[in-house]
């Protein structure tokens, strides 16, 4: 099943590189969980497909410039780990920094996320 995860886990960051929140969405089971740093004005743990998009929707509010690239997908069975770079712009400026992102899929659906990222860098670009 581990290369299935890997699979649904890249499809899912393609959909989300799209600007695509409905297809991002048919990668999600009903009941994800999300969890983003709280240092940052989006972060937190969401429950739920539709508090998790509508969290993804409200980037462009604080960045006008907000993405994930992602360099590699490591199988890890029921986890897949990505690494890559995301890249911010925001009043204060534009910053890249390194991530990683837990992300755990049970049938083939992403039933977790954790998103791990230089926050500080993310709040620079707001000007914080």
């Amino acid at each position: 099943m581990s290369v299935e995860n890997v699979e649904v886990a890249r499809a899912a960051y393609e959909a989300f590189r799209r600007g695509d929140l409905e297809g991002v969405g048919k990668y999600f089971a009903d009941d994800v969980v999300w969890e983003t740093p709280d240092t940052l004005p989006t972060g937190g743990v969401f429950r739920g497909r539709d508090a998790v998009l509508g969290n993804f929707a409200e980037l462009p509010k604080y960045w006008s410039k907000f993405s994930v690239d992602p360099d590699d997908y490591i199988d890890a069975g029921d986890h897949v780990v990505v690494r890559g770079v995301q890249s911010v712009t925001g009043p204060g400026g534009s910053t890249e920094s390194r991530y990683l992102h837990l992300i755990t899929l049970n049938n083939g659906k992403i039933v977790r996320g954790e998103f791990i990222a230089d926050t500080v860098k993310g709040m620079q670009a707001l000007g914080s």
